[in-house]
């Protein structure tokens, strides 16, 4: 049982792996025009550094928790391993030739269809399953925290872009007046008529008083047009991702479910026999794998309601005071954002929290079946 309980986790995990890799090699052009519109076309439009260093502690957070019980996986399994060969390798040297020797066995106790007794055969096969750990491991960890970081980045530009939209009229303000104090200065005015903090309240008469109606609304027509172009553009970038990985996110929840009740179980029996080397490595690749479903479910859900919070953002715009034309831009923008924008896996469910206590659930009640007729 505990061969097949391994050989299955493992090779769920490996399989999970290739179809990861051929999605990135198959749409790596899409991925990179993706990193290419966070990282370059955005910084073109309203920006806060802040929200955006706060972003990347976040990502650095969550692939410091997933590599540190990945690492503690591997590690453990192979020192494990390593001295459990020595230690049986001291224990035949006391037996003699007529007496029973305990089989040798390997880090994992996976299924190997040959004979890896010998030192012959059993170093290739120690070398072979550690490199594959590795191996998979890398490839899990990279690509899951790639993935991540940049469902995290996406929510964090519709955050910025809700600072962008609610402040749109004070930043047009202020710059009006800048340039009215910049005006009166120059005309060889006192410049203390206009005091230099700036005051939204009480320099808006100011403005207004300065330009006319029509320079005013250009003025904010301009600034909203940014931020309506930052809207479409992190819709179109979201949308691309989605149909990008779509089947990613699905083989996620599939080898997520399959892998955590495999481990479930594993758990369970070395907690039953107080296997605690074994019980350490079946522990660590339980929460590595949990936290490798909840990156990603974490991130999703973050992402539909920082996008749905823009509709709130336009409500809190100040749009009473700009003329009709450009409010109607706005509720354009604002039915847009009432329609929920999610992250799907394969359209058969959504990525967000409740989907990973569906998975979860789930998991735990195939663990229970399986514990069933394993005691029976």
């Amino acid at each position: 049982m505990d061969k097949f309980m391994f050989s299955l986790s493992f090779v769920i995990t490996h399989d999970l792996t290739l179809i990861k890799l051929c999605i990135f090699y198959f749409r790596n052009a899409a991925i990179q025009d993706i990193v290419h519109t966070l990282e370059v076309d955005l910084h073109r439009f309203y920006q806060n550094s802040n929200k955006t260093r706060h972003t990347i502690k976040v990502s650095r957070i969550l692939t410091a928790s997933f590599l540190f019980f990945g690492w503690t996986t591997i590690t453990n399994a192979s020192v494990y391993g390593a001295f459990q060969d020595i230690w049986w390798k001291a224990e035949i040297a006391k037996l003699n030739d007529t007496a029973f020797k305990r089989p040798r066995t390997l880090p994992q106790p996976i299924y190997i269809p040959w004979n890896y007794q010998k030192d012959a055969s059993f170093i290739p096969t120690f070398a072979l399953e550690t490199i594959g750990l590795l191996w998979t491991g890398h490839i899990v960890m990279t690509i899951d925290t790639f993935i991540g970081s940049v469902i995290l980045h996406m929510s964090c530009q519709f955050v910025i872009l809700q600072e962008a939209l609610t402040t749109a009229y004070d930043r047009t303000m202020k710059q009006m007046y800048e340039g009215a104090q910049r005006d009166i200065t120059d005309e060889g005015n006192l410049a203390s008529q206009l005091e230099t903090k700036y005051d939204p309240h009480k320099y808006e008469a100011m403005v207004k008083k300065h330009y006319t109606e029509k320079i005013i609304e250009t003025a904010l027509e301009t600034t909203l047009r940014n931020c309506f172009r930052q809207h479409q553009t992190l819709i179109s970038c979201v949308e691309k991702f989605k149909q990008t990985y779509s089947y990613g996110f699905m083989t996620q929840l599939l080898s997520s479910m399959a892998a955590i009740c495999v481990v479930m179980v594993q758990v369970s029996r070395d907690a039953s026999s107080f296997k605690s080397i074994r019980l350490v490595t079946s522990l660590s690749f339980f929460v590595a794998m949990t936290i490798q479903l909840a990156i990603q479910c974490y991130s999703g859900n973050e992402l539909t309601i920082e996008a749905g919070r823009v509709a709130e953002a336009v409500m809190n715009s100040k749009w009473e005071r700009m003329p009709v034309r450009i409010r109607r831009n706005l509720l354009v923008v604002l039915i847009r954002a009432q329609r929920p924008l999610r992250l799907s896996a394969g359209g058969f469910a959504n990525m967000d929290n409740a989907c990973f206590l569906t998975i979860m659930k789930a998991a735990y009640s195939y663990y229970a079946v399986l514990s069933q007729k394993q005691m029976n």
